[in-house]
């Protein structure tokens, strides 16, 4: 007979845990009664300072037998209504509570609602506070139970597993910056104690979300010319913010035989990449049948299991709306610096995507690593949105790390401690961010405006959507689709208010329907233009007979760093002010105009970049860089002082961390392909056994 292995310095460390836990609860019932005017104890009986304790424990035996029976019906109403039925619901236990305990007293349903927001804070302060994780709460357990049960079979076919957590935008160069200033202590710890390494890659181009996503997830991302670009025979414009565009792409690649998220659970995602979960993805919000995501409804469904979670996403929301206009506010006062005015609509998409969807992506990848789904994909979007308006090495964008190196902590833990196999965690950026400023506040006009005044013709720009409102309409699409699944009054109403928001947050997206002959399409420093009144792909002959005004102009230019065509016989040319260089054939005539943005031995890196950007079906006729123009910073085609798409600074130098003793697997990273490689050889099951799991008592 074996002997019970009993480790009582870990049960007692646990069963202290759980008394900070209820203390904690104590006293933010205590501290919420002592600030809301509509909640207090009575104080007229004996030892009534004892009722906090008995509140929080009333409350956590009603969190804990009536909630998920409640939630089990309010599931689909819950789901629709992006859970503010979770909001009504812990205000009603919390009512309940007051009717329960004689001295706590309630004075409305709508104190209760305050109620539970000052509790929600508090709590989460003095949790801060006191250093106590969700770890060793009732709630966690409950919920790791849960996601424990909804464990898709086939799992267990598998004995090792990747956690793939993607920094949007975050450059090797302004990673390093963000570490030495202390802004991600956990990350710095993982390099320095806990055997990982980090490195810079090479994104390739265009430098963007959509091109880096397929190459990374199929190993192939063909024809992506941009963040948008124009099909000349479809005569339509092509974004990646489009649900409809970006399933196209997914369609495109789904016979290729190695997705890297087979079997795995996407979130937060342009494209899908082959997983069998998609949740916030944009590439999967036109699919109509609702069984199809049964995992995004048992996901959030669980997510509501805890009584302070979904208050607490809705508080860090809040407090980020409000940073955010603060952050705005001090913008007026700080003169030399380059920065875009950030509107009342661009914070409210600031925080539903830097605080709502962090800590909503957060739980989906631990309830997964408690499933022990085989790979994970996630991405924060919050540094790259902010870089946008402030700068990738501002104060702003910065400080919006901070929040994402909490969420890398919380799930390093959960798979140390939770997860049911071993797990390497790897943690990237798809492109980086380059200091600029834009084109029109150099020059005092858009390049439309300079392209049409050469060609004495009105030039169309094209837009779509941005990336900021694509993931407002990963809201907005998920409550249309459950609308058509459940029609309930209460859905429909959520609805309507989401699209009337839809409607004044896309006013002033530019997206003209009518054409005078000529589309830019600008994706960063990077634009290309299209002559939509001749088909197929103008040469540089053809350009040269009938527009040598214009590519004159924009040769010499100061805001252009260089410009891209495709001859008759093939070649590709890159023309600059003072010379030209020969792709395919290596041939440079005066100054070689790719000499600044040289990246890779002898500039092989670039070369290749651009020689397979020039020759997709979908380029531009005429394909614009924008140049360097002050103290290191490139011209941008958009309205933005970080910027990404094209060559220049930063924005081409992604990093990568991974576990050192993958090393010898990693060789070279010079494109997208090379890291679905690299991240396909950890997941191959002959790498399984590299790393032994390390004993509960010894994680931290």
């Amino acid at each position: 007979m074996q002997p019970l292995n009993f480790n009582i310095r870990l049960v007692g460390s646990v069963l202290l845990r759980y008394i900070l836990v209820w203390i904690a609860d104590a006293l933010s019932v205590a501290a919420t009664a002592a600030l809301l005017p509509g909640i207090y104890f009575v104080q007229e009986i004996s030892y009534w300072y004892l009722s906090p304790f008995i509140v929080a424990l009333i409350l956590g035996l009603l969190n804990a037998s009536v909630r998920p029976v409640l939630l089990l019906f309010l599931l689909p109403i819950t789901f629709v209504t992006l859970g503010l039925a979770t909001l009504v619901l812990n205000a009603a236990l919390f009512y309940l509570a007051h009717l329960i305990v004689a001295t706590f007293v309630i004075e409305s349903f709508f104190a209760a609602v305050a109620g539970v927001l000052v509790l929600t804070l508090v709590n989460t302060l003095l949790g801060n506070l006191l250093r106590l994780s969700d770890d060793y709460s009732f709630y966690a357990t409950l919920m790791d139970r849960f996601s424990a049960m909804t464990r898709p079979k086939r799992v267990e076919l598998h004995e090792h597993g990747v956690v793939i957590l993607q920094i949007d935008g975050l450059s090797y160069g302004t990673l390093k910056r963000a570490l030495r200033r202390g802004k991600m202590p956990f990350v710095t710890d993982l390099l320095k104690r806990r055997k990982y390494a980090i490195r810079s890659w090479f994104c390739g181009l265009p430098s963007q979300t959509s091109s880096v996503q397929a190459g990374v997830f199929y190993g192939d991302s063909f024809d992506i010319p941009g963040f948008r670009w124009y099909d000349k025979k479809a005569g339509r414009l092509v974004v990646s913010s489009s649900s409809s565009d970006m399933s196209a792409v997914d369609e495109r690649y789904s016979s290729y035989p190695k997705p890297l998220l087979k079997n795995g659970t996407c979130i937060n995602s342009l494209i899908h990449g082959g997983a069998s979960k998609r949740i916030l993805t944009l590439s999967t919000l036109g699919e109509k049948d609702i069984k199809q995501h049964r995992g995004e409804l048992e996901d959030f469904a669980i997510f509501s299991l805890h009584p302070y979670l979904y208050t607490r996403t809705i508080l860090y929301m809040v407090g980020d709306f409000f940073v955010d206009r603060f952050q705005a506010f001090k913008d007026l006062f700080r003169h030399g610096k380059q920065r875009i005015r950030r509107s009342i609509k661009f914070s409210l998409l600031r925080a539903i995507a830097n605080a709502g969807f962090r800590e909503g992506t957060t739980h989906f990848v631990m309830e997964d690593v408690v499933r022990g789904i085989p790979v994970m994909y996630a991405n924060y979007v919050g540094y790259d949105m902010v870089a946008h308006y402030a700068g990738p090495n501002s104060t702003d964008a910065l400080g919006t790390l901070t929040g994402i190196d909490r969420q890398v902590r919380k799930i390093y833990r959960t798979i140390s401690r939770k997860a049911p196999k071993h797990f390497d965690l790897i943690i990237f950026s798809d492109h980086g961010q380059s200091e600029s400023i834009p084109f029109r506040r150099l020059f005092g006009k858009r390049l439309p405006e300079l392209i049409g005044e050469a060609l004495q013709k009105r030039t169309v720009e094209r837009f779509g959507h941005t990336a900021e409102l694509g993931y407002f309409n990963t809201l907005l699409r998920e409550v249309r689709r459950a609308d058509q699944a459940y029609g309930s009054r209460s859905i429909r109403r959520s609805r309507r208010t989401l699209e009337r928001l839809h409607e004044r947050i896309s006013e002033g997206q530019i997206e003209d329907k009518e054409e005078e002959g000529f589309v830019v399409c600008a994706s960063g420093n990077l634009a290309h233009v299209y002559f939509t009144q001749v088909p197929g792909r103008l040469t540089t002959e053809y350009l040269m007979k009938h527009h040598a005004n214009l590519l004159e102009t924009l040769v010499m230019h100061r805001g252009i760093g260089f410009l891209v065509t495709k001859r008759e016989n093939g070649e590709i040319l890159v023309i600059g002010k003072k010379g030209m260089r020969r792709l395919k054939s290596g041939k440079v005539e005066g100054d070689d105009p790719l000499l600044p943005y040289m990246v890779g031995e002898g500039g092989a890196d670039t070369i290749r970049a651009l020689t397979e950007l020039a020759d997709f079906p979908n380029s531009g006729d005429l394909i614009v860089n924008g140049g360097f123009v002050e103290d290191g910073a490139v011209a941008s085609f958009e309205k933005q002082v970080g910027t990404h798409g094209g060559l220049g600074g930063a924005q081409t130098e992604p990093f990568i961390i991974f576990p050192r003793h993958h090393r010898r697997k990693r060789d070279q990273m010079r494109n997208p392909a090379d890291l679905h490689t690299f991240l396909h050889a950890i997941l191959a099951p002959a790498n399984t056994s590299t790393q032994p799991v390390e004993p509960p008592s010894e994680r931290e």
